[in-house]
């Protein structure tokens, strides 16, 4: 065999992929002995793994890594890096986790020597550093931390890589770094979260005085601050009280929820400082409070948490408190017999409802108490077929679609949060973009008034108990060996460790909630049901083609940010920052007049200089975009910064498109469509 390989019997460039895997298999099967034969044998060996390692199959590549590690040598370990550079697999990342464990140290004496660099590699940098054994890791970047303080700005992989791999001595130089004033606000928040990281996935933590992070809860940066609690958290070694409490009404909300994440972490011992914060003047602290104390100690926060109820008042913020408390193992039951006989409030009531019967979680016994409680129907009777072929008859006789879609987006029903039309929307349900073309009235009319009658393939959630004590429900967005990651009812991932698991079942009830139209007059439901039945139909209602925006950030650009210089923020925040309110257009691809006033209400002492709103675009190679703005005149349309009249040339990946509008001039409608690159919708 090895004779042939060396008469080129299975050349490269050969037409089937067979030749390729048989040769790299080959190379795989070569006796260690006969590789040292001559250097110019190996070197031709090397030569043809380079080719085989970049194949376009991946178990040529597989092959390919194995017979690099017979080859020790920096270039083998080059080589067999070189491989993160094609997609990857479990397979494959196994079989790189044992080629460069086996090429470890020729791979470390490059490095050192400079002969292998990390510029541009840092994803094989991360790879290798994680794979190799601690002390060698630990080595590395004990050699690079000693030959240089890390740059200010943090720049470069060494922050998470410390984090992922360092042992306590390189763990404490990055903390003295930290706390001294050497990284810029965005390093220092990444430090603190590094260090973090080595507590919580490897249990070490830094020689030394931690102490002085404290210090770092003074910050005037709000993810300094946050990733100070968070840190002392996974260290267990909570701040004072008295600065618990003072940062437990921060102006940063980031910062206050961090605040009761560290309190729930603490155990019992927070309970004191918990009722007192269950008495602050503030209702947000108020709630969390109770809700934090309830997940600690249910039975002795039961009147704390009858008292909150009683003050929800709105709908978004009795929906997040509901949430949070039917989160915690056994809370319906538990409630459902403190709750008072009359005089809860409708809103609160009706939202309770309708979260203990979404997710799969069918809390029937507090659906009642509340309804009862509330003076509300709790009908919970099967829908008859009749009745819903008579109410699919007058929707398609009487609906108003136009009059639908209002109906679908509002926030109380959650639909948007739940399912995507287009692409844009939530992931929860079945996207609902053609559901009008594909299913009749009449199943559309029995899922929204018995949403467990028929459960579409796929959608069935999960219901599971941690040991902890929370009950999470939603479906399965991926599982490795040590996570489980669920996407829940408000359309978030929910990560989990399966060591932290008590229970895991298939949810007996559909994640949409029973009761969903019970909010709604005849009118409304007879419109919802004619929406639904138009989409995916020729006309306004299909939103089946591309290059339209569908996803948008809303924002002001106000008084303030001028007298400050920062008038360019729109370009430096992320999408996800607080200050932009997510907005779907309609399924036309319409942003609406009524969509964007909604969206961009100003403080009354804030004086609105320009209204945004922003989209993202992906190319997947360069090229020339050309856009389609329709909105008012004087509308302007920005690209990664710049103001653009014509069409512009991009690299490939994902950029910012802006449109600004005058805030005396808001248009009816605006609406941006290209062919030339992919609007993010997700």
């Amino acid at each position: 065999m090895i004779g042939h390989l060396k008469a080129g019997a299975f050349p490269f460039d050969g037409p089937l992929m067979f030749r390729r895997l048989v040769l790299a298999g080959a190379l795989l099967l070569v006796p260690v002995a006969s590789q040292a034969d001559n250097a110019s044998d190996a070197a031709q060996r090397l030569e043809t793994l380079s080719k085989l390692v970049q194949d376009t199959h991946p178990r040529v590549r597989l092959e390919a890594l194995r017979a690099l590690a017979k080859i020790p040598g920096a270039r083998s370990a080059e080589l067999a890096l070189s491989v993160l550079d094609q997609p990857m697999d479990p397979t494959l990342d196994y079989a790189l986790w044992l080629t460069i464990n086996e090429l470890s140290e020729p791979w470390i004496a490059a490095l050192e020597s400079g002969a292998w660099k990390s510029e541009g590699r840092e994803k094989q940098l991360a790879f290798a550093l994680k794979a190799i054994r601690a002390e060698q890791a630990s080595r590395v970047l004990g050699r690079v931390i000693q030959e240089r303080r890390l740059p200010r700005d943090g720049s470069g992989p060494w922050i998470e890589l410390i984090g992922q791999a360092g042992g306590p001595k390189e763990l404490g130089a990055l903390l003295r770094q930290t706390v001294s004033g050497g990284f810029d606000d965005a390093a220092t928040a990444r430090a603190l979260t590094s260090l973090g990281e080595a507590a919580r996935t490897r249990k070490v933590r830094p020689e030394g005085d931690a102490t002085g992070i404290l210090g770092l809860l003074e910050s005037s940066n709000d993810s300094v601050r946050a990733a100070t609690l968070r840190l002392t958290g996974d260290w267990k070694t909570p701040p004072p009280a008295q600065s618990l409490t003072r940062l437990a009404n921060d102006p940063s909300e980031q910062v206050r929820t961090t605040v009761f994440e560290v309190l729930r972490l603490q155990g019992s011992g927070s309970l004191p400082l918990l009722k007192q914060l269950a008495e602050d003047k503030d209702p947000a602290t108020r709630r969390r409070a109770v809700l934090t104390w309830a997940a600690l100690d249910l039975s002795g926060a039961g009147p704390a948490l009858v008292s909150a109820i009683q003050g929800l008042d709105q709908e978004q913020i009795a929906q997040e408190f509901w949430r949070s408390l039917l989160a915690i193992k056994g809370s319906g039951k538990h409630l459902a017999a403190l709750l008072p006989a009359s005089g809860i409030p409708a809103a609160a009531a009706r939202t309770g409802m309708r979260v203990a019967r979404e997710g799969g979680r069918n809390d029937m016994e507090l659906v009642l108490t509340l309804a009862k409680g509330a003076g509300l129907s709790a009908d919970t009777q099967a829908f008859t077929d009749q009745l819903i072929r008579e109410m699919a008859t007058r929707a398609a006789a009487s609906g108003n679609p136009q009059r639908g879609e209002l109906v679908y987006r509002r926030s109380d029903l959650a639909c948007i949060t739940c399912h995507a039309i287009g692409g844009a929307g939530g992931r929860v349900g079945p996207d609902m973009t053609s559901i009008g073309a594909s299913a009749q009235p009449d199943y559309l009319v029995e899922s929204l008034l018995m949403p467990n009658a028929k459960i579409k393939e796929g959608y069935h959630g999960v219901v599971v108990e941690t040991k902890d004590g929370q009950t999470l429900s939603g479906t399965v967005v991926r599982e490795s060996a040590s996570e489980l990651v669920l996407r829940g009812t408000a359309n978030q991932e929910i990560v989990l460790a399966k060591s932290n698991l008590e229970s895991r079942t298939q949810a007996s009830a559909s994640l949409m909630p029973a009761g969903l139209l019970d909010s709604l007059n005849e009118a409304e439901q007879l419109d919802l049901v004619a929406f639904l039945s138009q989409l995916g139909k020729p006309g306004e209602f299909d939103a089946s083609k591309g290059g339209v925006a569908r996803k948008w950030r809303l924002a002001n650009i106000v008084h303030t940010d001028q007298q400050n210089g920062q008038s360019d923020w729109m370009w430096k925040k992320p999408l996800e920052d607080k200050r932009w309110t997510e907005v779907l257009s309609r399924v036309n691809g319409d942003l609406t007049r009524t969509l964007m006033e909604g969206a961009t209400k100003a403080n009354i002492w804030s004086s609105k200089i320009a209204v945004l709103a922003v989209t993202e675009i992906q190319l997947a190679q360069p090229g020339t975009v050309r856009f389609q703005l329709t909105a008012a005149q004087g509308a302007e349309l920005w690209v990664d910064g710049s103001k653009v009249n014509g069409p512009v040339a991009l690299a490939a990946g994902t950029h910012r498109v802006l449109v600004r509008i005058d805030p005396n001039h808001i248009p009816d409608k605006i609406r941006l469509e290209t062919k030339d690159a992919s609007f993010v919708l997700n």
